[in-house]
């Protein structure tokens, strides 16, 4: 069939109608794809944003938490001593015999390491027998036995601390001047131990006595910075 000049501008005309209709969907549905992920993200940063200035808006209280959480940890280092050379340990024990009159006879240091502290009890008198458990009316040696029993079953993982052991040889002199410096020691109430005390034997001048004691030290907790 012979197609006149007419009908052939008509198929043409159609034909780029078409064309251009079905680009131009392809367009449309490109563009709306676009802008339904443009408004996803757009959602979703806007999320972002809210969850960003909730946290900025908690900013001061967690300031505040971080700085009570400073405070309650300086406060429990006040009862450790200060990283301390070995002269200023020297003198902090010097003045202890001094004041108690005992003579010095020589000092020396164990190498400073890092140690492992663990936490510590003493133990209650809490033997069981049967005429113990008869007189105990009001359960006082059970619940002390129960409570000792109750400790023995927290575990906690040690923690390390800087060590320090001074040991003091001291001219043998009255018991009661060794007494004396060890609760001078004690009420300190700061982490100095007297670890031991002992004999270390001879006669006269050269009588010789020694005291082992510990140093756990901390180094200062810095405040801080925001």
């Amino acid at each position: 069939m012979k197609m006149s000049y007419r009908d052939k501008c008509i198929l043409v005309a159609l034909v780029f109608i078409i064309t251009v209709l079905v680009g131009g969907l392809t367009i449309v549905k490109s563009s709306v794809q676009k802008l339904n992920t443009t408004t996803v993200t757009y959602k979703q940063k806007k999320q972002e944003e809210a969850d960003i200035n909730a946290k900025l808006a908690t900013k001061t209280d967690l300031e505040q938490q971080i700085d009570d959480t400073y405070k309650e940890c300086k406060k429990i280092g006040e009862f450790f001593l200060p990283e301390m050379k070995t002269y200023q340990m020297d003198q902090y024990v010097t003045n202890i015999f001094t004041e108690n009159e005992i003579e010095i006879a020589g000092m020396s240091f164990e190498e400073t390491e890092a140690a492992d502290v663990e936490l510590y009890a003493y133990e209650l008198f809490n033997v069981e027998y049967e005429l113990g458990t008869a007189s105990d009316l009001n359960e006082a040696r059970l619940h002390a036995m129960k409570g000792n029993t109750e400790y023995a079953l927290a575990v906690s993982e040690p923690e390390q601390l800087v060590v320090t052991i001074l040991i003091v040889n001291v001219k043998q002199t009255e018991f009661n001047k060794y007494i004396a410096a060890a609760d001078k020691i004690a009420e300190d109430e700061r982490s100095i131990v007297l670890r031991n005390l002992s004999k270390e034997g001879g006669s006269g001048d050269d009588a010789k006595d020694k005291f082992v004691i510990y140093f756990y030290q901390l180094s200062e907790i810095q405040k801080p910075k925001y």
